[in-house]
């Protein structure tokens, strides 16, 4: 009798602790909560390395703040990064990995028009595995049309109001003879078409034009395309490509004695492209500052004001042990930039999307969960709603140019380079 109540009494106990054991939070009982996933492909070697391991160090600001706090629901914030070298095929491979093999919840911030392009079909292809894609950065119109827009939500302006922007400014100086130089793939034409579109609203049209591959490093020479455009007379340039390119033509355009003022989108890394305009011009003996004028998806990082900039500036400086990513750390980091401050909003905006799920390690909750955010306030004084047709969160651009060493918002309509 004795044992039969030892034996009950054992299992009486062992009932309980189990009844505990399972009403305990996951991790409860010794073992953490999983970590929600978060891919990344960007070109981490080639000419926009600069600009993504900007806009990594952005994101994991975000990312490691919010992992201090707690995470989503307990869960750690993971960013996976994988170097594509702004190539379509290798951008495909790795977020067919992340989607299959590494399982993440969503693919992040894909930097580049050329590489995004080719991920559009890969999304429609994985819809039925819940495959999205948040925050590309990239102003390609495709993703905020039928029928990709569906897997996309995208936070910044698209290149074509970017471009508005840029030959907004420049005819209300009076310049109309205006010209483009573009990389020769989906991404320069995205910009070619938005000054058609920009130009033919004001019953103007491009004056010339010229091309530049995709590979194209600062140190190329730029000849070619500044005769092609210095036979069509223009007073004003726009440039759509990443920092080595943009940086390599303006030198060879100041180098010919033209000095109009340029216009470039924010692709070309608004700090990014500054640094390599101060070191070719210190190279060449001129100054390539001068008569720049940068379109740009965000508000200005180093403004006070706006509560997002001083989070950006606080996080960045407390970033410490973050996963290294390919090709390493910078050895010279810069204190903040745009493409920065973007990848940090895109980070804060996406972990509003996740604090909002039943369940952060869903796929199939990720379209709820942006339908039930209404407008976000990120701390940039607008606020960011997701759910209209094209899935787009902000709409402004903001015009910047550069005065002794640094970035600062236009606010003059003098941008000419000294004519």
């Amino acid at each position: 009798m004795a044992g039969r109540l030892r034996a009950f009494a054992c299992v009486a106990l062992a009932v309980a602790e189990l009844v505990l054991f399972t009403a305990l939070p996951r991790g409860a009982a010794g073992e953490k909560p999983p970590s929600i996933k978060i891919g990344l492909s960007a070109g981490f070697s080639g000419p926009t390395r600069a600009m993504a391991l900007e806009l990594y160090r952005g994101a994991q600001a975000a990312f490691a703040a919010r992992n201090r706090e707690g995470g989503i629901h307990g869960h750690p914030v993971e960013l996976l990064a994988a170097d594509d070298r702004y190539q379509p095929d290798p951008a495909i491979e790795n977020i067919v990995r992340f989607l299959v093999a590494d399982k993440v919840l969503t693919l992040f911030s894909s930097l580049g028009t050329p590489t995004v392009s080719r991920e559009l079909p890969v999304l429609r292809a994985y819809a039925k595995q819940g495959a999205r894609l948040f925050f590309p950065v990239s102003g390609l119109q495709a993703s905020r049309v039928p029928p990709y827009v569906r897997y996309v939500y995208n936070l910044r302006a698209s290149y074509r109001q970017e471009i508005e922007g840029l030959v907004a400014a420049f005819v209300a100086q009076g310049r109309s003879r205006i010209a483009i130089c573009h990389q020769a793939d989906a991404f320069g034409r995205s910009g070619w078409d938005g000054a058609r579109r920009a130009l033919a609203k004001r019953g103007l049209s491009l004056c010339g034009e010229a091309t530049f591959a995709r590979s194209v490093g600062a140190d190329e020479d730029m000849t070619r395309q500044v005769v092609l455009l210095a036979d069509c007379h223009p007073d004003a340039v726009l440039i759509v490509g990443p920092a080595p390119a943009c940086a390599a033509l303006i030198r060879d355009l100041r180098g010919h004695g033209l000095t109009m003022p340029v216009g470039v989108v924010s692709f070309a890394g608004g700090e990014i492209l500054l640094r390599v305009l101060i070191d070719e011009g210190k190279r060449c003996g001129r100054n390539l500052e001068d008569g720049l004028v940068m379109s740009q998806v965000t508000p200005d990082w180093r403004d006070s004001g706006l509560p997002a900039s001083r989070d950006y500036r606080r996080d960045l400086a407390a970033l410490a042990h973050a996963p290294v990513p390919p090709g390493g750390w910078d050895k010279h980091p810069l204190a903040g930039s745009a493409t920065g401050f973007e990848g940090y909003l895109n980070a804060r905006l996406l972990l509003a999307v996740l604090a909002a799920m039943a369940d952060p390690q869903d796929r199939a909750g990720l379209d709820a969960a942006v339908a039930s955010l209404g407008p976000v306030d990120l701390g940039i004084g607008v606020p960011v709603v997701l759910t209209g047709p094209h899935h787009q969160g902000l709409d402004k651009v903001y015009l910047s140019t550069a005065s002794r060493g640094r970035l600062v918002p236009l606010t003059s309509m003098r941008i000419a380079a000294g004519d």
